[in-house]
């Protein structure tokens, strides 16, 4: 790597197929520690666990949802990608989140785990081939025509906002011998929904409020891309309102998805 690369001239995909990032980020950490003799002296530094990864990415949805980041499912399949011509394997999701705002596009962030090693050395900006060869989206999300029904979101009637996010833990499983997980698994999912409306009804008892509904995500032709069913507590609302302004009402809705047990 010779040169500072462009934004511009990089691409991003996931499993073969190419998404229009607005911000990567790629990151590795180790867990030496220090190996102290009876007399305080240093001996080394041992490894605790292997390299962890981490890969943090935002791009626009101009399609329906990937189903190998969904966090909600069971599928603990890796994900490949390449980022800036450099391949990486063994990429496990842990996290996706995206909001919806008025007539703003929907941005989908997602993080992911990863294990193994990445060329870092070679990272390369695209050739002028790829670059005329680009191909520009048709439609891309938007907050224009998409929505979270109400119908069975008891008191809520105008939401002016929603944020959506899911998000598990990824535990791995080692062999003495090697340094690559034989497994990933995924635990403890979670979705939570944050809405900010004009009301939300009742005061929350102490046991929260039921809530059920679905997130549909469109484009600004009104074609549905995807959908998001949440069931779960409404767990906290709050009522706040500043000079000159409506006062708006926020909730957060949260689910806990159970964890069939499972032999590792």
């Amino acid at each position: 790597m010779a040169k500072f690369i462009n934004y511009r001239n990089l691409t991003f995909s996931l499993n073969g197929e190419k998404y229009y990032a607005s911000k990567v980020s790629l990151s590795a950490k180790s867990s030496p520690t220090p190996v102290l003799l009876n007399d305080g002296s240093l001996l080394d530094y041992a490894p605790e666990n292997a390299v962890l990864g981490n890969l943090s990415v935002d791009f626009y949805l101009t399609g329906s949802f990937p189903s190998y980041i969904n966090i909600t499912g069971l599928n603990e399949s890796a994900v490949s990608g390449v980022f800036a011509g450099v391949s990486i394997t063994g990429l496990y999701p842990k996290d996706i989140s995206f909001s919806v705002e008025p007539f703003q596009p929907i941005v989908i962030s997602a993080n992911f785990d990863w294990y193994g090693n990445v060329n870092v050395q070679s990272f390369v900006e695209n050739t002028q081939s790829d670059i005329n060869n680009f191909q520009t989206p048709n439609y891309v999300a938007n907050a224009y025509r998409s929505f979270m029904n109400t119908n069975n979101l008891d008191g809520i009637n105008n939401i002016i906002s929603f944020d959506y996010s899911a998000s598990c833990e990824r535990p791995s499983f080692f062999y003495v011998d090697e340094k690559l997980p034989f497994r990933v698994a995924k635990l403890n999912r979670r979705c939570n929904v944050s809405l900010k409306s004009n009301a939300l009804g009742d005061l929350i008892d102490i046991d929260g409020k039921s809530v059920n509904s679905v997130i549909t995500l469109r484009d600004t032709y009104g074609d549905i891309l995807d959908t998001f069913a949440i069931s779960g507590v409404l767990i906290d609302q709050s009522y706040d309102v500043t000079n000159g302004q409506y006062m708006i009402a926020s909730a957060n809705i949260s689910q806990t998805i159970a964890d069939k047990k499972t032999l590792i």
